[in-house]
C-alpha cells in the first residue's frame, strides 16, 4: 500500500466544477495477496521542491507534507494521517469495489469534479484536526476514543480514482479490490481556506475490518 504527496498550493479556488463521472476501458490487473491494517511502509513521500513540511496541528496547504501512514477498508474508506494522528485526510465513496468486480474487466475508472453546490458528492474528502483521529478508522478493537476539534470539506477540486478487483468476492460481502485515487486542485473551505495541489493514495479496501 503507497500513498505519496507531490506538491500543495497557497490559494483556495474561487469557483468549482459541475460534479461529473467520466467512465473509461482499462486492462485489468493480476490478483494479490489480502492485506488488512494500517500501511506504515513505503508511506513517505517527497515533494517536487524536496522540502519537508513542518506541521503546527493545524490544516493548510502543507500540511500533507506530515501525512506518514494509512489505511483503507469497506466499499470504500481511506484515511491518511501524521505520525501522531492529530491531523488526517479521510476519504469515502460509494461501491465502486462492487463495481469493479461486475465490470467484464475488472476494472472502473471514473474522474469526478467536487462541487459544493450538489448533494452527492464522491468522494467525500475531509481534512480533520484532533486528537486519535483514525483509531476506529477500518479498525473495531480500538482503545482510544477520537476527538475531532476542527474538519473542513472539501468544495472543489479533480478526483481521478482507479479501482482493480483483486481476489475473490466472499459470501458475508467482501469485495477486495486496490483503489488508487489522485486529487488535482482540491481545495477546502476553512477560516483560512487552503488547497492540495497534487496528491496521490493507492489502497487495498473492500475487507470488513473485524
Amino acid at each position: 500500500m503507497l500513498f505519496a504527496w507531490l506538491l500543495a498550493c497557497g490559494e483556495k479556488e474561487s469557483n468549482t466544477e459541475d460534479t461529473g463521472a467520466e467512465d473509461t476501458a482499462v486492462e485489468s490487473t493480476d490478483t494479490g495477496t489480502e492485506e488488512t491494517g494500517e500501511s506504515t511502509e513505503d508511506s513517505v513521500g517527497t515533494g517536487e521542491t524536496g522540502e519537508s513540511g513542518t506541521s503546527d496541528n493545524t490544516w493548510g496547504s502543507n500540511t500533507v507534507f506530515d501525512l506518514v501512514s494509512g489505511g483503507g477498508c469497506g466499499d470504500y474508506f481511506l484515511y491518511v494521517h501524521n505520525a501522531d494522528d492529530t491531523l488526517s485526510l479521510q476519504i469515502s465513496g460509494s461501491g465502486l469495489a462492487m463495481e469493479a468486480h461486475q465490470s467484464e474487466r475488472g476494472v472502473v475508472e471514473h474522474i469526478y469534479s467536487i462541487n459544493a453546490m450538489t448533494d452527492d458528492i464522491q468522494p467525500l474528502i475531509v481534512a480533520q484536526e484532533g486528537v486519535h483521529l483514525n483509531d476506529w478508522s477500518c479498525n473495531d478493537a480500538a482503545n482510544n476514543e477520537p476527538r475531532i476539534d476542527a474538519q473542513y470539506v472539501a468544495t472543489s477540486g479533480t478526483v481521478h480514482v482507479t479501482v482493480v478487483a483483486d481476489g475473490e468476492m466472499t459470501d458475508w460481502g467482501e469485495v477486495p479490490a486496490n483503489i488508487t485515487l489522485e486529487m488535482t486542485d482540491v481545495c477546502f473551505e476553512a477560516p483560512e481556506p487552503f488547497c492540495i495541489e497534487a496528491f496521490s493514495i493507492t489502497e487495498y479496501i473492500g475487507w470488513m475490518p473485524g
